[in-house]
């Protein structure tokens, strides 16, 4: 095995630095992964018109839910990889490493027939797409659908880099992939002409020149992963177990995300200017989402590695520093969004009445960033622990609420269209219940696969 250079050893050093410069590089590349999207979206609403933006956003629910697949799986190889890294087992990645590649890239290739084949049934009978902008809805889905294989890839790549605590090389090529995505859009879109289509296969395309060069360093790089053995079905299970209940959470709540934004498409008066405003808000969302989600991975591969090397009095004293970091970044974030709210959803090429809605959802949503941001920090140390099962109830618990209170205020009559975005925090509110619950009980550590653990022990704790 060829020695390799930890790239940020996360066992030993200050909690709060060794998390920040970890989060750092792994914000800004999150910043930069969501702007495809909202470059996308901009482009489109600018230059081929709000109807198309429209339809780019009210098949936002379904690109979210590619995504969350994605991102799920990926952490239940994070959670491996990281906790096999903390405890010293470099020998047993090599297999870990190409069992996650053929996995994910298996599902990526299941997931773009699905797109392809299910996305009218889905766009028509689960969102209730208006018949206005049904048509370029589906072009533009099937053509993102044809990069799901990559996506899923580089997740799983990005996952494996962050579990070494190679957080800058995912920021680089999401830089890349972002600056790739933004030129082609241009070109697709303003000189060839081709419209919704135009910027979803620039999309695609900067999406697998992205997994491609990720894949490159991650074999020049890292040596010690290149074994002979390439499959471990119950390694792949393992990470499936692991990975499962969290793509389960982002599942959840992309479905939220989706029975919303039906019921914002079922509204009778302003429809399309209700679907581009809550189109924008979201695309928005997703940038002010960013840094608590980067404290969040950065702190599940703090508390994996150590945890895997069985110091958990540095895993609390980690949750406490990225808690105080992340709650302070998401206020002054939500502050300056708040401020600039109007040119911002402007971007999008809004106005009039769908500028108006679209600064009504953000002025109201930057009132409560910051509880998200607290759970997404509880529920970093139960990701880094695999405790994920928990995390997927409290997710499953806020969605149940934030649907139904908004049913039943709009079957009422109540509070209008903004019936659809006044429940959300509520379902955050429950959701911090069950998982303050569980982190304070202390049975997250239980979950350890490797470390102190003996086989049986490791065996049942992913059960």
């Amino acid at each position: 095995m060829s020695k390799v250079k930890v790239k940020n050893d996360m066992t030993k050093g200050k909690e709060w630095k060794l998390i920040l410069l970890f989060t750092i590089p792994l914000m800004i590349g999150n910043i930069v992964q969501q702007m495809y999207n909202v470059v996308d979206g901009i482009i489109v609403g600018n230059y081929v018109g709000e109807t198309s933006f429209a339809a780019v956003a009210t098949s936002g629910p379904l690109t979210l839910l590619y995504l969350a697949l994605a991102f799920g799986l990926s952490v239940g190889v994070s959670i491996v990889t990281s906790q096999y890294f903390g405890a010293g087992k470099k020998d047993e990645l090599p297999v870990a490493i190409d069992t996650a590649l053929l996995l994910l890239g298996a599902c990526g290739l299941i997931f773009t027939f699905v797109g392809i084949l299910l996305s009218p049934y889905i766009l028509k009978e689960v969102l209730s797409v208006p018949d206005a902008v049904y048509p370029a809805a589906l072009v533009y889905i099937r053509i993102f659908s044809f990069g799901l294989v990559f996506q899923f890839l580089y997740n799983c790549i990005a996952a494996i880099l962050r579990s070494f605590g190679d957080s800058k090389a995912t920021l680089y090529f999401l830089i890349v992939g972002a600056v790739l995505n933004a030129i082609l859009s241009v070109l697709f879109v303003l000189v060839f002409k081709w419209g919704i289509a135009g910027a979803a296969l620039g999309t695609v395309i900067a999406q697998s020149t992205c997994t491609f060069i990720s894949y490159m360093y991650l074999r020049k790089y890292y040596p010690f992963i290149k074994g002979g053995k390439h499959w471990d079905t119950k390694l792949a299970l393992t990470m499936t177990k692991l990975g499962l209940p969290i793509a389960a959470q982002m599942c959840i709540i992309s479905f939220g995300n989706g029975a919303m934004q039906r019921l914002v498409n079922g509204f009778e008066t302003t429809t399309q200017g209700i679907v581009a405003a809550y189109g924008a808000a979201s695309r928005l969302d997703s940038i002010i989402f960013a840094p608590m989600s980067s404290f969040q991975a950065g702190l599940s591969n703090f508390t994996g590695q150590n945890l895997g090397a069985g110091k958990i009095d540095r895993v609390r004293r980690g949750h406490r520093s990225a808690l105080i970091m992340s709650v302070s970044c998401t206020i002054v974030v939500s502050i300056v969004y708040g401020l600039i709210a109007e040119t911002v959803v402007g971007f999008f090429g809004l106005s009039d009445n769908s500028l108006v809605i679209g600064v009504e959802i953000a002025h109201y949503f930057v009132m409560f960033y910051w509880i998200l941001s607290c759970n997404m920090m509880f529920s970093g140390v139960l990701q880094g622990a695999g405790d994920t099962v928990v995390i997927t109830l409290a997710s499953l618990t806020s969605l149940v609420v934030r649907v139904v209170s908004g049913y039943t205020l709009a079957h009422f009559g109540l509070l209008g269209y903004s019936a659809a975005w006044v429940p959300v925090p509520l379902g955050w509110v429950c959701w911090s219940a069950i998982i303050y619950s569980r982190f304070f009980s202390g049975k997250w550590k239980d979950k350890v696969l490797v470390g102190n653990l003996n086989s049986n022990e490791a065996e049942g704790a992913i059960l």
